[in-house]
């Protein structure tokens, strides 16, 4: 190879197949930048798993290297393409306190996704969740304690591992102590040394111990250690520094995407791709001119700016991590087989009730109801409400509700259909932040007249949105409905910290994430036909201690 074609597999692009994007636009100009650039791999938004597999394969054809293909799967193949299995969030995972589960999240995200050729998962979060208002960590995390943290993640690479995919510890060194979106703009964290080495550090360390095949980088400050405000991801010090000489890691480091604000509000695309480079980094993933960014760095190298030999050391990074791929076939791929020591440790993990054939099953729902039904926690129950039989849930004397976000509305189809199945006559009434006020003023009426009511709010994490958790008006919106009704049950499709801006919900469980395992749980758990049992696993201001392992039904 010459120089060019070596810094070309450097860089990663993106397409996405969401709807409303023009997808024969953007496919045409990713096989351009596979087969005219030589780009390295790409990440995959949105799509189909059929088409998105055919994809996979007509661009690995066209290729001249083996390419990585990367996607963002926290919450599994589903979080992404549909006809995926759609898991639970990891702080749902993380509320289990069976770390077990976190391998079969891994486990089955790396089957999934190498059946429609990703073979470089965007996941686990390593993060520790240590503040209540951060905007773009969250559910995302799996918890505010870092040995727990580390622990589910070290399950969750095992599991990618087993299943045949690499995962990605991501973002190091630590994104859970901010309270500003990187997407916008550049969080600062003001935590020296000491917070560092005894927080945000313990799940890196224990994922590099774990042989973690990639870690992704934060578009976070650290001044306290390095002097200034320049992100982990362009700082030699963090990057190159803490985390290959202090960790001792040597497998691949990809940036987060170069387009983020973190970056781009500081930095232009040429620069802030020599300067990852100069860091440390592998792979600069998704800079906003891939061609300029190219260039950039081989101009750097040939003006003596970059050794060539550190252009070679993460090609050759970037080849090890695909030939591991090559040499780890996924079950149900030609020697790919479950051997007995992986059906062993999926019948130990007991996320499949007791079953052993996942991997024969490509939806894996199991997996996913199984990790719900031990996610859901009981933040507030201080008339005893919760876990009542069908007929306290009549149509008479029960009513529906559920508030969900105004930009990205819930499909609250599992929810609805469980309700239909169970309980005669259920309907939900829903509403957003844009509900007109007569609307709303009409639904608290009917609140009133109801003896019980079920009230659902549903709220998501989401990049470039700048904010924690619901928007004020959904907040008040659901405060109504509460304090209206005399026997309030809300379940919170969100973070626990919704607990202190609910002070009224005296029945109050936490579900995490609106996935449809956690909507079909949510309903069992109402109807007590499955204990509730999760443990809180981050900590909410004002809430009281519930213990761990507290357990109804």
């Amino acid at each position: 190879m010459d120089l060019r074609q070596k810094v070309s597999r450097l860089v990663s692009s993106s397409i996405s197949l969401r709807e409303g994007d023009d997808h024969s636009e953007q496919f045409r100009r990713l096989r351009d930048e596979v087969v005219e650039l030589g780009i390295g791999g790409y990440t995959i938004f949105g799509g189909n798993v059929d088409s998105v597999a055919e994809m996979n394969r007509e661009l690995s054809e066209a290729a001249s290297h083996p390419l990585l293909v990367s996607s963002d799967l926290e919450r599994g193949l589903g979080q992404q393409l549909e006809g995926g299995t759609v898991l639970p969030s990891q702080m749902a995972v993380g509320a289990t306190g069976i770390p077990d589960l976190a391998f079969a999240q891994g486990w089955v995200t790396a089957v999934e996704a190498r059946a429609v050729g990703i073979n470089l998962i965007f996941s686990p979060v390593a993060d520790v969740m240590s503040e209540p208002e951060n905007p773009i960590i969250g559910i995302r995390s799996f918890g505010g304690d870092a040995e727990t943290v580390a622990s589910f993640t070290t399950s969750f690479i095992r599991g990618c591992r087993l299943g045949g995919a690499a995962a990605t510890a991501k973002h190091f060194p630590g994104h859970g102590d901010t309270s500003l979106d990187s997407h916008i703009e550049l969080p600062v964290v003001r935590a020296g040394a000491a917070i560092l080495e005894n927080r945000e550090l313990v799940p890196f360390r224990a994922a590099v111990d774990e042989g973690v095949p990639a870690v992704m980088t934060a578009h976070v400050a650290y001044p306290e250690l390095t002097g200034d405000e320049t992100p982990a991801t362009l700082s030699p010090g963090i990057v190159d520094g803490i985390l290959r000489d202090g960790l001792g890691y040597e497998g691949l480091v990809v940036t987060d995407a170069l387009l983020m604000g973190g970056i781009t509000e500081t930095w232009t695309c040429d620069e802030a791709a020599i300067r990852a480079v100069e860091a440390g980094a592998d792979v600069l993933l998704m800079p906003d001119d891939t061609a300029g960014a190219i260039s950039a760095v081989v101009r750097a190298v040939e003006s003596g700016r970059i050794a060539e030999g550190r252009i070679d050391r993460s090609v050759a990074r970037i080849d090890a991590l695909l030939s591991w791929v090559a040499s780890r076939p996924a079950p149900g791929e030609p020697g790919g087989e479950v051997d007995e020591g992986v059906a062993a440790e999926l019948r130990e993990s007991a996320v499949l009730e007791s079953r052993t054939r996942a991997w024969q099953n490509p939806r894996h729902d199991e997996a996913a109801i199984g990790i719900a039904r031990r996610a859901i926690t009981l933040l507030r129950d201080d008339d005893g409400h919760v876990a009542c039989d069908a007929s306290h849930y009549s149509a008479e004397r029960a009513g529906f509700y559920a508030v969900v976000e105004a930009e990205r509305p819930a499909n609250l189809l599992y929810l609805r259909s469980e309700l239909a199945e169970s309980l005669t006559g259920a309907t939900i009434s829903v509403a957003d932040a844009e509900t007109p006020a007569g609307d709303v003023d009409a639904m608290v009426e009917n609140v009133a007249c109801k003896e019980c009511c079920v009230i659902s709010i549903f709220d998501d994490i989401a990049a470039w949105r700048g904010r924690a958790g619901p928007a004020a008006r959904s907040v008040e919106i659901l405060r109504r409905l509460i304090q209206a009704c005399p026997k309030p049950i809300v379940f919170a499709f969100t973070g626990p910290q919704l607990s202190s801006l609910v002070p009224e919900a005296r029945s109050l469980l936490c579900c995490y994430d609106g996935s449809p395992a956690m909507q079909v749980a949510a309903v069992e758990a109402l109807l007590g036909k499955v204990p509730i049992r999760g443990h809180l696993p981050v900590a909410v201001p004002g809430l009281y201690d519930i213990g761990h392992g507290l357990e109804r039904g």
